[in-house]
C-alpha cells in the first residue's frame, strides 16, 4: 500500500527560487492521495516545448490499439501495364537503407524489401514506365506555419507527408560519418527516386508523378511498420518531433478526424477530458511542442501524470516510455553531482525552445510516495533562462524526491 501520511513538512526552498529558473510554473500532486503539494502559477498558461509530446502520446495511447501499424502499398493500374502506384500509409520510418546500414528507427520496413516483393510478383515482361506517388493518407499543409524554416534545415522536423523515407533526413545512415539530419522540401518525390532506384532494371526510366491512386487499382504488395508502441517509446525517449507529429496524425485519423495539424488539439481534448484532465487554456498548434505559440498549464500536465502513475484509461504505458534520470533517453546525461541521489527515481519528459525549458513526469519519492509533477522555466523581463535552467530543474525534481509526500513551498 502506498504511504498516506502524515508526512513531515519538507520545503522545496531554494530549489524552486533559483534565478536560473526564470519565471517558474510548477505543479506537484501526490499521485497516491490526490493532494496538491505545490502550485506555482499552476493554472497560468505557458509555452510547452517538448513536454507537449506527452499529451499527443497519451491521446494516441487512448485512441490506437497497441498493435496498430502503418502500411505502405504498391498497386498496379488495370489498363496501364507499365504503371504502378507507391501508396504511402504515413510511415515516417520507412527506410531506404540497405544491408547493414541502419537509422535511428528500430527495424523499420525497407524500400528494398518492397522492391524485392515487386520483382517476385511482376509477371509481365513490360517494364515499369510510370510510378504514381500517393501521399494523400494525410491532409492539409505538410509544414506548420508556426515552425521556423530553420527547424527543417537544422534537422528538428520534416514536412509531415503520407509518403516519406527515414523522416526525410538527407543522410539517415547512423553507420556513416556523413550523417545529415537536414530535411528537404520534397520528401515525396525523394521517396519516389529512392524506390525507382531500388527497382533497378525494372523501372530505370520510369516517370515519377505525385498524385492520387487511380480508381480500380489493384494491390500488388505491401510492407508494415513497427507497431505504434515502438514509435511511442522512441518518440518520447529521444523527443523525436517528426515521429510525434506522425503519431498524432494516425490517432486523429483513427478518431475520425482529418489527419492534419488542425485536428491535434481536438484529438487531445476529446481523448483526455473524459479521464478528468482539465485542458482549459490548452493551445496545440502542433503535436510536438516545437511551436512557440503552444500553450499548456503545469496543472494540466501534472493531472495527466497522475492518470499515468495510476494507469487510468490505460495511460500507465506512458510511464515506461518516459526517460529515467541519469539512465535513459534525454535524461541519460542529467542529474549529476548532488542530484545523483535522484537517479532512477525521477522519470520525465524534458523540453526546450528558445526562452523556455521544461520537465514533467513521475517521481518515486524517498518516502515511498509517488509524485506527479510539471515544471516550466520561462524567460521573464531581464531574467533570461539559459542552459543553466536544465540542472536547476533537475535540482528542483531532486528536492521533490527528497521531500516526497511532505513537500511544501
Amino acid at each position: 500500500m502506498p504511504p498516506t501520511g502524515p508526512f513531515p513538512a519538507c520545503s522545496a526552498g531554494k530549489a524552486i527560487t533559483a534565478l536560473a529558473l526564470g519565471k517558474l510554473y510548477g505543479y506537484v500532486i501526490n499521485a497516491d492521495t490526490g493532494k496538491v503539494l505545490l502550485d506555482i502559477r499552476g493554472s497560468e498558461t505557458t509555452p510547452s516545448a517538448s513536454v507537449l509530446k506527452v499529451l499527443t502520446a497519451s491521446a494516441a495511447i487512448v485512441t490506437l490499439p497497441p498493435t496498430y501499424r502503418a502500411v505502405t502499398k504498391v498497386l498496379t493500374v488495370p489498363g496501364q501495364p507499365g504503371t504502378i502506384v507507391l501508396q504511402g500509409g504515413g510511415d515516417h520510418t520507412l527506410s531506404r537503407m540497405t544491408g547493414d546500414s541502419y537509422t535511428t528507427y528500430y527495424k523499420p520496413a525497407r524500400l528494398e524489401t518492397l522492391a524485392a516483393q515487386v520483382f517476385s510478383k511482376w509477371n509481365t515482361g513490360t517494364p515499369i514506365t510510370k510510378i504514381i506517388l500517393d501521399s494523400s493518407f494525410f491532409t492539409g499543409p505538410t509544414y506548420n506555419q508556426a515552425w521556423k524554416p530553420t527547424d527543417r534545415t537544422n534537422g528538428y522536423i520534416s514536412n509531415i507527408t503520407g509518403l516519406e523515407v527515414d523522416s526525410d533526413r538527407a543522410n539517415p545512415d547512423l553507420t556513416s560519418t556523413a550523417y545529415s539530419g537536414y530535411r528537404s522540401t520534397s520528401p515525396v518525390l525523394n521517396t519516389g527516386k529512392f524506390f525507382r532506384s531500388a527497382l533497378a532494371g525494372l523501372a530505370d526510366g520510369a516517370t515519377l508523378v505525385e498524385g492520387a491512386t487511380p480508381a480500380g487499382s489493384v494491390e500488388l504488395t505491401r510492407v508494415y511498420s513497427q507497431p505504434i508502441t515502438t514509435w511511442l517509446a522512441h518518440a518520447i525517449a529521444v523527443s523525436d518531433n517528426t515521429e510525434t507529429e506522425y503519431i498524432g496524425r494516425h490517432a486523429a485519423k483513427a478518431a475520425g478526424l482529418p489527419a492534419s495539424f488542425d485536428s491535434i488539439q481536438k484529438l487531445v481534448t476529446t481523448s483526455l477530458n473524459p479521464l478528468g484532465i482539465d485542458t482549459t487554456g490548452l493551445v496545440m498548434k502542433d503535436g510536438s511542442g516545437l511551436a512557440q505559440t503552444d500553450r499548456v498549464t503545469a496543472k494540466m500536465i501534472a493531472q495527466l501524470m497522475v492518470k499515468v502513475a495510476n494507469n487510468q484509461g490505460g495511460l500507465g504505458t506512458l510511464e515506461g516510455y518516459l526517460p529515467v534520470a541519469g539512465k535513459t533517453g534525454t535524461l541519460a546525461g542529467r542529474f549529476k553531482g548532488p542530484n545523483q541521489i535522484a537517479q532512477t527515481f525521477v522519470k520525465g519528459k524534458s523540453g526546450y525552445i528558445p526562452g523556455l525549458y521544461s520537465l514533467a513526469g513521475i517521481i518515486d519519492a524517498k518516502d515511498g510516495s509517488r509524485l506527479a509533477y510539471a515544471m516550466f522555466a520561462r524567460s521573464s523581463g531581464s531574467n533570461r533562462v539559459g542552459y543553466a535552467a536544465r540542472p536547476a530543474l533537475d535540482t528542483a525534481a531532486t528536492r521533490f524526491y527528497q521531500c516526497g509526500g511532505g513537500l511544501t513551498r
